[in-house]
């Protein structure tokens, strides 16, 4: 397939850095997407724009945003994606980060499911994907050091129509189809202390909490899912990891 690239950026007198991109991509042949050997998918061809923005991040406050927008003539499909990243140190100890993903794609052909290697279900979906993280980083000194990372990932997938792939990549209308319909949901929390007791030795002490969530119930919005998850069964995890250098030569010097 035949694929154009092009990008620019730019950095102003007050160091902020800004972009624009473009990038058009032919009618792909895709072996992954089948998820069945011997199987591909005849990806439609597509066109994609977007910008970036990112501020001085020598300052206190740093942010940055990045934006794209992808179209494809073929069933008018189209996926908009947005970034957004803050960042804001309180002194030389504490900075406190937050970054935001969002994805909204609409008439987007993908795979379905699978009942046998003749029967491989795409169908026309929207899919919405959200992603938040929160950081959190507190230095005691130059030694030890405490982080903290909550992490949310949402997706949800509601499909319009479903195809059956052909042998040649292309699609037919599915005469009957089963609901592949998912709403996806993880939430992870990290905080990890680290101290530096020695050169090149490290003791870091782990704690890590894991909530899942799937169902089909693709309607419930964002709040509702992050509350359903948070409320669902939990996985807690300690560690502690000692890193200890040993210099042999040291060692070997001492004892001639």
């Amino acid at each position: 397939y035949l694929e154009l690239y092009g990008r620019t950026n730019s950095q102003l007198k007050n160091l902020w850095n800004v972009g624009i991109n473009v990038s058009s991509t032919g009618e792909q042949q895709d072996f992954y997407e089948a998820r069945v050997p011997g199987k591909m998918f005849k990806r439609p061809a597509r066109f994609r724009s977007g910008f970036f923005v990112s501020t001085n991040d020598t300052k206190k406050y740093a942010a940055n945003v990045e934006f794209s927008h992808t179209g494809s003539r073929a069933y008018k499909g189209s996926n908009t994606e947005i970034m957004l990243n803050n960042q804001y140190r309180f002194n030389d100890k504490l900075s406190v980060s937050l970054s935001s993903y969002n994805s909204i794609s609409d008439n987007e052909l993908g795979y379905a499911y699978i009942l046998n290697a003749d029967n491989v279900f795409f169908g026309l979906r929207k899919r919405t994907t959200v992603e938040n993280i929160l950081n959190i980083k507190y230095n005691f000194n130059i030694k030890m050091g405490l982080t903290l990372r909550t992490r949310h990932y949402w997706s949800k997938v509601d499909y319009k129509s479903y195809f059956i792939l052909k042998d040649d990549g292309y699609m037919q209308p599915a005469a009957s189809a089963n609901n592949a319909a998912s709403n996806v949901n993880f939430f992870n929390v990290d905080m990890v202390y680290t101290w530096q007791f020695a050169l090149g030795s490290f003791l870091n002490i782990g704690w890590k909490d894991a909530s899942f969530l799937y169902n089909q119930q693709v309607n419930n919005k964002y709040m509702r899912n992050l509350g359903n998850t948070l409320n669902g069964p939990q996985e807690n995890n300690f560690s502690i990891k000692l890193i200890y250098f040993l210099d042999y030569l040291t060692l070997n010097k001492k004892r001639s």
